[in-house]
């Protein structure tokens, strides 16, 4: 079993990239006003932050959410979702960020805590797509949770990673 403390700085921020990468795929693929985007930015986060007691079984996944917790209660800052995710090569570098991820916990992780820390990631995705109504209609009417782009993106996540898009 690793920790996060284990990785180097270069390989903990692979880490903690790929989460807001997993996140930013799905918004990049159903672009909308800078309030979903804001919205699916909230949501992955939220669920990042929720899930310890989730993935408690797996120290590297609790170790990386207790170490965002940590860089949280110290006010070091993270990088803003919507400019991220509105840079014009964002879907690409978030594609980067998932390979060199699903990479790194190959060949360091055990089998069981790489599986686990990429479905999470995937879970991270799923949250982000489920953080604004897409698709909205006529003064808002209408819409969709997860459009299709959505769940292609959240497949391609998965794909990236190496795991199957239903998990």
């Amino acid at each position: 079993m690793s920790l996060y403390a284990d990785y180097d700085p270069d390989q903990q921020r692979v880490l903690v990239r790929a989460i807001s990468s997993a996140a930013v795929l799905v918004s990049t693929a159903s672009p909308g006003p800078k309030a979903d985007t804001v919205s699916e930015g909230f949501a992955s986060a939220e669920y990042v932050l929720d899930s310890l007691e989730a993935n408690i079984g797996n120290t590297l996944v609790s170790s990386v959410i207790i170490a965002i917790r940590d860089r949280l209660a110290a006010e070091q800052p993270f990088p803003d979702y919507t400019q991220v995710a509105a840079a014009p090569d964002a879907a690409d570098q978030a594609r980067a960020a998932l390979t060199a991820v699903a990479t790194l916990l190959d060949t360091r992780a055990t089998p069981e805590e790489a599986a686990g820390y990429k479905d999470w990631l995937v879970g991270v995705a799923q949250a982000s797509a489920q953080g604004a109504i897409e698709d909205k209609g006529f003064l808002g009417r209408g819409g969709v949770q997860v459009n299709d782009a959505e769940r292609a993106a959240i497949g391609e996540v998965a794909r990236l990673l190496g795991r199957t898009p239903d998990r």
